[in-house]
């Protein structure tokens, strides 16, 4: 024992001094790294290994199917649901309510994975042959149907649907009681229930959750009815009358705490429910973590337009992903490690709400455009540090979300298609947009987009095409160097001198040099803002800078002190200044 209590303070003392040399040593190799390498570096492997795990994030889609399947359109769903906790499985009845665009419509191909049972399939009530084709069903129509005709299909199945992607299809245990939860994007909503799994098909659904009655089962839209069953059960009934892509259906089911908070429409005639929805042990850190979830509805609905799902709900329910939340339409599910009672989290709270908006009513044409999504939501992040605290917490949270390196393009992004690129330089794209149109032209930007899209697809071509129409600019430039195929930014070095003009007190002129250093564009084109700093104040001009090396000439009153080119960053960059010439 005394031995012990001498070898204790001994090893805390070397266990100290390695830790001292080792934080010594990793500095002084920092200071011989170019940092900028190092993000690089990082976002490379990172990429990769999401690349790895998450290989099947976008499933490949069968172009023939994919063919036969937009000879359809559903217009709704009604989902019917229940569980066998124990052996993670779950027992569905689906009806697919559609509208038959052809009248060669031999085969209707539903989307359900390959190890998913089918028990029948009935065409307007009637039961009809089917055979699988990896992972779809396709249900023998025998030519029945004719050009615009309704048709409703019934499929019964049941299964232990396989984990894909982030986190399909789950069931852990919160509070000593099992939770069963979601996440279908990109395209995993065939893993756990059979449907028209493409983005453009949005439709309306019911969705009847029946769980044990300790349970509460949130869905999207307005809980119609809740039923006590003679077997200690309950029955959840769900209804959305919004169109909704299927990976935004969502299941949240846990032991839940529930709160509720009113946002008042923008006219003052509705009083919509935000509801919220927490493991009890949870309950508080939540309260305080999303207490600004109502004010924060206010502003972006005056800035972007109504909230898109005004006459049902918002709500935010946790759930057993540690990756992060997912924008579930009408219901952000929120990862129960983002609940920490600081609010350390709220950019999040901010990005799935902004989501509502742009992700579930406007939803991107193709997955190439999935920068219309995250980096919209990243940009309200922004936004709402700019409406809480001021200009310079923009500057500041914009300079935060430079990452110095972005792997390839925001458009169609290669690899794991939800890495900062999409991310960070998606809502840099849009930061550097409203630079370029002013603050009223690019309020006016989204308002448009939303408005016209709301409720439909999009694609960034459509987007573009609005920007261009309300500046009446031919933005080609922008998209091209920022979206399309520019990977890299403008690396900028400059000098400048100044002389005194003849025949004045007060005035110089002052020619300043600029060069665009990058490798990966010949010219990044783009209006820089221009800072001279006098003796007797600042003076801020905006030229164009569209050539690799460009002289710009500028006379100032007062004796010049110093050159800044963009202060208040707004170009996505790399600078530096060179000594005067």
């Amino acid at each position: 024992m005394n031995n012990l209590k001498i070898l204790f303070p001994v090893l805390m003392i070397v266990f100290l001094a390695i830790t001292f040399w080792s934080v010594i040593s990793l500095k002084v190799m920092l200071s011989f790294v170019d940092k900028d390498q190092i993000y690089k570096y990082y976002q490379i492997i990172s990429a990769k290994y999401y690349e790895n795990i998450e290989s099947d994030q976008v499933s490949d889609t069968n172009p023939g199917i994919l063919s036969s399947q937009s000879l359809y359109d559903v217009k709704s769903y009604k989902l019917d649901f229940s569980f066998d906790i124990q052996q993670k499985k779950i027992i569905g009845t689906v009806n697919m309510n559609s509208e038959s665009l052809s009248d060669t419509l031999s085969f209707i191909y539903i989307d359900l994975a390959g190890n998913m049972n089918v028990n029948s399939v009935k065409l307007n009530g009637m039961e009809i042959s089917h055979f699988r084709v990896d992972d779809y069903i396709a249900a023998d129509t025998k030519g029945k149907l004719k050009l615009n005709e309704s048709f409703d299909i019934r499929i019964v199945y049941e299964g232990i649907p396989e984990n894909k992607g982030f986190d399909s299809f789950s069931i852990k245990k919160f509070d000593d009681e099992p939770a069963i939860y979601t996440l279908s994007e990109p395209n995993h909503a065939k893993t756990w229930w059979p449907c028209k799994d493409v983005m453009t098909d949005k439709a309306d659904a019911e969705i009847i959750i029946t769980v044990p009655e300790k349970l509460t089962a949130v869905s999207n839209g307005l809980l119609i009815n809740v039923s006590d069953n003679k077997n200690g059960s309950k029955t959840f009934h769900w209804k959305t009358s919004y169109p909704t892509a299927t990976y935004l259906v969502s299941l949240a089911i846990g032991k839940y705490d529930k709160w509720t908070d009113t946002y008042t429409s923008m006219d003052g005639k509705i009083q919509m429910p935000v509801e919220y929805y927490t493991y009890p042990y949870l309950t508080e850190k939540a309260k305080y973590d999303w207490k600004n979830t109502v004010e924060m509805l206010k502003f972006f609905s005056d800035y972007i337009g109504e909230y898109p799902f005004i006459n049902e709900k918002y709500g935010m329910a946790t759930f057993g992903w540690v990756g992060g939340a997912m924008e579930h339409q009408t219901i952000s599910s929120m990862g129960y490690t983002l609940v920490t009672g600081n609010g350390k989290y709220e950019d999040i709270v901010v990005h799935e709400l902004v989501h509502q908006w742009f992700g579930d009513a406007v939803t991107p044409a193709t997955w190439k455009d999935i920068w219309l999504n995250e980096g919209f939501a990243s940009y309200g992040e922004a936004m709402w540090v700019e409406h809480t605290k001021g200009k310079e917490a923009l500057k500041n949270f914009m300079k935060k979300n430079d990452y110095s390196f972005f792997m390839g393009t925001v458009y169609d992004p290669e690899g794991f298609i939800f890495g900062p690129t999409v991310y960070k330089k998606g809502s840099w794209c849009l930061h550097m947009l409203r630079g370029v149109t002013g603050d009223s032209l690019f309020r006016q930007i989204i308002r448009t987009y939303y408005d016209e899209y709301k409720y439909k697809n999009a694609d960034t071509y459509q987007f573009q095409k609005i920007c261009e129409d309300i500046t009446g600019n031919d933005l080609n430039y922008f998209f091209n160097q920022w979206i399309f195929t520019g990977t890299g930014r403008p690396e900028y070095s400059y000098s400048w001198k100044y002389e005194k003009v003849q025949a004045s007190d007060d005035l110089y002129k002052v020619d300043l040099f600029l060069k665009q250093n990058q490798d990966d564009l010949e010219v990044y084109s783009m209006p820089l803002r221009i800072l001279f700093k006098t003796n007797t104040g600042d003076e801020e001009i905006t030229v164009f800078n569209d050539s690799r090396s460009q002289q710009i000439s500028h006379s100032v009153k007062g004796i010049p002190l110093d050159v800044i080119i963009d202060n208040d960053n707004w170009v996505l960059k790399k600078i530096k200044k060179e000594e005067n010439n």
